[in-house]
């Protein structure tokens, strides 16, 4: 049986320290900017998570929408990168409870990110939140680390949150190098969450041409699929 990495957070800061971002896009996420009327009602001052953010520019537009912002990220140098990057003014300081954690707060709005395992997340850390925006991390995960990932964000969600999550689709026999991002099919995310969330896909989009090194890694096919999950009552 396939066991968790200890060295998960070493190995994605080596990532980092090489340049091997290319997950990072400079606008807005279209999936995001697609659901947020869905995501917000009209609503300001929701509490938005998204779990191995990086850089992401979407917690800045999220932001600038009046929203209230929460990021966690394993490397420090994604962290300071998108404050440096953005022009944001922080502070930093520890997290209670959180091992070699680190917070980064925003100066002059409600963002911040947790420096941290992204498995040590719970309510007690973060408290609750209003709305999930998970853009890769949960195919990012290694299979062994899914069940505290989800334990995680059952632990920080409700009734009332919205989860939104864009997964792919691919032929892993195709693929030479077998690591993430991990393909997730419909009966994995039934397996995740179908008894504590309601599951609906909402589009399904052939993204193979989106990136050149997809068909570099073998693969002749691959779907970005995205799901709209309540946690159930």
């Amino acid at each position: 049986m396939e066991q968790s990495d200890p060295n998960r957070v070493d190995k994605w800061k080596a990532g980092w320290e090489a340049g091997k971002i290319s997950f990072h896009r400079p606008k807005p996420n279209e999936t995001l900017v697609k659901y947020y009327g869905k995501l917000t009602n009209g609503k300001k001052g929701l509490k938005f998570y998204l779990p191995l953010c990086g850089k992401t520019v979407d917690m800045k537009w999220l932001s600038d929408h009046g929203q209230d912002v929460t990021g966690v990220e394993g490397v420090e140098m994604a962290c300071e990168q998108f404050f440096q990057e953005q022009n944001l003014a922080y502070s930093t300081s520890d997290i209670p409870g959180v091992a070699d954690g680190k917070l980064f707060s925003a100066s002059s709005a409600k963002l911040r990110i947790f420096k941290c395992d992204v498995l040590a997340i719970k309510s007690s850390v973060i408290g609750k939140v209003d709305v999930v925006w998970d853009r890769g991390s949960l195919v990012a995960i290694d299979p062994p680390d899914r069940k505290a990932y989800i334990e995680g964000l059952r632990d920080i969600t409700g009734p009332g949150t919205s989860i939104l999550i864009e997964t792919l689709q691919y032929d892993l026999d195709e693929r030479i190098n077998k690591r993430a991002p991990h393909p997730m099919f419909r009966k994995d995310i039934d397996a995740l969450f179908g008894d504590w969330c309601s599951v609906s896909e909402e589009e399904r989009v052939d993204c193979i041409d989106e990136l050149p090194y997809f068909r570099q890694w073998g693969l002749t096919w691959m779907t970005n699929v995205v799901y709209l999950m309540k946690p159930k009552p």
